[in-house]
Parts: structure tokens; sequence; C-alpha cells
């Protein structure tokens, strides 16, 4: 597939992803929604990739929702009674089965979705020059893309309730205050950052970190004693792999030599 809004390249184990509709400050049209899925499903699928990063060209992240084209989708809804339906859980349910390890690179400026696609990423990395705002509800919306769900978590009900409710502009150093980024570095060096961080994730066994992350995921809305009963049997099965075993004499060679 030859994308047009966003550009997909592989090296060492990691996928890049960059949004690439820098004109208009990577807003989300169908296009990247469909070009972003497909993405997903490609990488997802080839077991040279273990771990992916996704950033924005230009100066911004993502804007969000392109609301021109939503303009234009309402106005059909207008005159004709009915359009075409914007959007859809379908790009989101893609970032939250995706199961290697995801890293957002966040350029600069990341409103509405732009805010709301890397809480679906596992780890969050900003550049000084970032900003956020959950603008949903200066538009008439609502958050969406699974952060109803997730921000609360992340940095606490009463923050997430005022990003929500006010859509207010949020500084780089706060966001890192309050949890929403896992770190801050200068704009210059985010994605050297980003992809070294890929790099060493992508060294670990690839089954491990698959099942690493799906008790993670999974942990967020189980029971815990039922939950210590499965990461037990998971932690079985991973002892009976080939893969194991041979991380385990990898690790006992380098001891074997750092004591000689």
């Amino acid at each position: 597939m030859a994308y047009q809004s966003i550009s997909l390249t592989t090296e060492a184990g990691v996928g890049l992803i960059m949004l690439n509709r820098p004109e208009a400050l990577n807003a989300v049209n169908d296009a990247m929604r469909i070009e972003l899925t497909e993405a997903l499903c490609k990488l997802e699928s080839d077991p040279e990739i273990r771990v992916l990063v996704v950033s924005g060209s230009g100066k911004a992240f993502s804007a969000g929702a392109d609301l021109r084209h939503i303009k234009l989708l309402y106005e059909e809804f207008r005159r004709f009674g009915h359009g075409t339906q914007y959007g859809g859980p379908e790009l989101a349910r893609a970032f939250f089965a995706f199961p290697k390890p995801m890293i957002a690179a966040i350029n600069g400026v990341a409103v509405g979705w732009g805010m709301t696609m890397p809480l679906a990423c596992d780890i969050r990395i900003a550049s000084t020059q970032a900003r956020f705002s959950a603008a949903f509800v200066r538009a008439g919306l609502t958050p969406e893309f699974g952060s109803t769900y997730l921000l609360p978590r992340l940095i606490g009900y009463g923050r997430a309730a005022e990003l929500v409710f006010t859509g207010r502009m949020l500084q780089a150093e706060e966001a890192l205050e309050i949890g929403l980024v896992n770190r801050l570095v200068p704009h210059e060096e985010l994605m050297t950052e980003s992809m070294s961080l890929a790099r060493s994730i992508a060294g670990q066994p690839l089954e491990a970190l698959i099942k690493s992350k799906g008790l993670l995921r999974r942990g967020l809305e189980a029971v815990l004693e039922q939950w210590i009963e499965y990461e037990a049997l998971v932690f079985r099965e991973c002892m009976t792999s080939e893969e194991h075993y041979q991380a385990v004499v990898t690790l006992l060679g380098k001891m074997d030599s750092k004591e000689k």
C-alpha cells in the first residue's frame, strides 16, 4: 500500500510511523485512519518488528480531527438528513490490540485525538515543545479513543476531569509533572531518545515482550486475586519456552564473562 497521510519505515526491529500531513498539522482524516490501521496490521504480522514508534512530521504531533472535513460531513447531514460517519472505533481497536510495545514520540502540539491516541501507546516521550489539550468539548464533542477509560487511571480522576471539561492547553512540563508523559527531552533529542529506547526494548525476547504487554493491559481491568493466578500461569508458560532458555544462557554468559 502506498501511503499518503503517513510514512512507515523499519530498522533493526523497530517500526517508525510518522503522521505525515504537516501542512494540516497532521490532522486526522479518513485516509490517515485507514492507512494507520493497515500499517498496524502489517507491523503486527512482521516477525522482525518488535517495537513501534509513532511521531509526527513538521511542527505538530497532531492537531486532532480534521475540522474542515467534519464541517463538510455535518453540512451534508443538515442537507440530506444523513451523512457519512466520521471515524468509528476501528482505529482505536487496532491500537489497543497491537501486541508489541508502542512508544509515542510527541514532537509538538497534541490536541484532541493528538492527545488521546498516545494514551493507547505504552510509553510517551515528549519534546519540550510539546503541548496537550483534550479540546473535544470546545468543539461540542466528547473524548474518544478509549481516553475516558485510560486518562483517569493515568493521572487521576480529578485531573482528567479538569482537562476534559476545560480543554485547556497543557505545557510539556506540567504533562510530565502529572504523569501524562513518561519523560521530557530537549526537542532536538526527541527522536534520538525515542529510537534509542525502542532499540533497547527490541533487544528483548519478543514473546516475553508480547506476553508482558498483554498482562499489563488486561491487568487494568482485572480483580487482583484472579490476576495473581493468571500471572503465575503465563509465567510458567514462558519458563517452558526455547526463547526463555536462550535468554537465560545469554545472561549467564554475560555474568560469567564479568566474573573472569
